[in-house]
């Protein structure tokens, strides 16, 4: 939408001319068989068609040639402008009357209209504008948008948005001055340009102030109408809100992630404090019993055995501190290559025993299973924790069991305990951070294994959840798409 003031074509002087002068001399012939009065209705339509059509001026101008022909070709004497009878006379002059009020009063219902229209269109592109901007979370989307309405609203060049502190440093066709001048006087500025176009300025101004200064250049004839300017100054102030939206969101944003930095911080420090300070003390007091030789020779052993898993403990749990940092700061990439889920349940179950070979474990894994584009470390990370999790909430003497099955267009692999299993409505709630199945439970741990398992299965585009098991206990599932897996061709290593 273009904004200018519309000036009567040549095309509406042109048909007031020609049609009326055509229209009479094909109805001349009829001049003895149509009444006068319907012949001055004639004309009368035709200007009020031309006035509908083309404004005031083209209608004038058939009004006034109107009476001219009526005058020549319909009132006797025919073919002369001299008029013998007064109620021919006074006919013509009310006819030129009527059709000069009626082409008057009706250019201005077309202008009413042309202005309604022309608001309409306005108020629908500045909606869609608005609705456009209410989305974009930046300042720079604010930006692009804008300079995308001006572009093809107003045919607009070199619409960029200055900011305060890029004042002092602009440069082009603007000057740190006029940028200056603008925001103290808070009216449009503009000052020609070397292509007969006007480079103009405005003070994009919201409720906190000042946000930039938007600058464009437009058509000289633009900044000369009055509502185009206005309307301009009413885009800005719609930029200018969302720009203020814009740098909230983004300082917002700023100070959430400062609050999650800083409470994962303390969480981190709490658990430090009250999961890994308890067993280091024990750690401590069984490497001073055996060092001083206080522990008879037949306990040696056993505390040794003890030290060793306490270690190994402060190690997992090390390490899933040091994971959950990395996730959380987005500091991961996904190392993807086609692999067997069987080969990857496999090893995770070897660890497993390696580290608790007490435990009896029942594997069940589908023979038909597709490969998986997976990063496997991380996969088999989120297996170690889910057993981990089925061993310390469950008795010795049960069974941990692992599945692996196909289920529609994802491969979901289970792991189920015999365990207390889980309050209804904690089931989401297990997967924050360090949150634990049993708030007062004596079985260490950090409560992050859960909630690392959840980030990995949702980095590979996959769903994890909980549930109870039919005799007792809980089972966790992951959910892996099956995506297409690659074409191979066969090689051929002959020389």
């Amino acid at each position: 939408m273009h904004i200018v003031k519309h000036e009567p074509s040549s095309a509406g002087y042109l048909w007031a001319v020609l049609g009326t002068t055509t229209g009479s001399l094909l109805l001349s012939p009829l001049h003895d068989r149509v009444d006068l009065s319907n012949i001055a209705l004639l004309y009368v339509l035709a200007v009020v068609t031309v006035a509908a059509a083309y404004g005031r001026g083209p209608a004038v101008l058939c009004a006034l040639i109107s009476s001219l022909c009526y005058a020549y070709f319909f009132v006797p004497p025919h073919f002369s402008l001299v008029i013998t009878e007064i109620q021919h006379l006074l006919a013509s002059i009310i006819m030129l009357v009527v059709a000069l009020m009626v082409s008057h009063l009706t250019s201005h219902l077309k202008q009413h209209a042309d202005y309604a229209n022309r608001k309409s269109n306005e108020s629908t592109k500045l909606y869609e504008l608005s609705q456009a901007l209410a989305g974009a979370m930046t300042p720079d989307a604010v930006i692009a948008l804008a300079r995308e309405f001006f572009a093809t609203s107003l045919r607009a060049r070199q619409v960029n948005v200055h900011f305060p502190n890029e004042f002092d440093t602009a440069t082009g066709p603007i000057s740190p001055s006029l940028l200056k001048e603008c925001v103290q006087r808070a009216q449009v500025l503009s000052r020609p340009t070397d292509n007969g176009n006007f480079y103009a300025v405005m003070p994009l101004t919201a409720a906190s102030g000042v946000q930039g200064v938007l600058a464009l250049e437009v058509e000289a004839s633009l900044l000369s109408s009055e509502p185009a300017v206005e309307y301009i100054e009413t885009v800005a102030s719609v930029v200018a809100v969302a720009l203020e939206r814009s740098f909230l969101a983004v300082k917002a944003q700023e100070t959430e992630v400062k609050h999650a930095a800083e409470a994962l911080r303390s969480s981190i420090l709490s658990a430090l404090s009250h999961d890994l300070r308890t067993p280091l003390t024990a750690l401590v007091g069984m490497a001073e019993t055996v060092a001083m030789g206080k522990a008879p020779a037949d306990r040696q052993k056993p505390l040794l055995d003890a030290i060793r898993d306490q270690a190994l403990s402060i190690s997992q749990q090390m390490t899933k501190l040091l994971d959950m940092a990395k996730l959380s700061a987005g500091k991961f990439e996904l190392n993807a290559d086609w692999q067997p889920i069987e080969e990857v349940v496999g090893a995770s179950l070897q660890q497993a025993e390696l580290h608790w070979p007490a435990r009896k474990f029942q594997v069940t894994v589908a023979s038909d299973l597709p490969p998986l584009n997976i990063d496997a470390v991380l996969i088999e990370r989120v297996l170690w924790n889910l057993i981990e999790n089925a061993i310390k909430y469950s008795p010795d003497n049960t069974i941990v069991g692992v599945n692996a099955k196909r289920s529609e267009a994802h491969i979901a692999i289970e792991v189920c305990d015999r365990g207390p299993g889980i309050e209804h409505e904690r089931r989401e709630e297990l997967f924050e951070l360090f949150l634990r199945g049993k708030t007062e439970s004596g079985v260490p741990g950090l409560g992050l294994g859960l909630s690392i398992a959840k980030t990995i299965v949702e980095a590979h585009g996959g769903r994890i959840f909980a549930r109870n098991r039919d005799g007792g206990g809980s089972c966790f599932e992951i959910l892996l798409p099956v995506e297409p897996p690659p074409e191979f061709t066969e090689i051929d290593e002959r020389p």
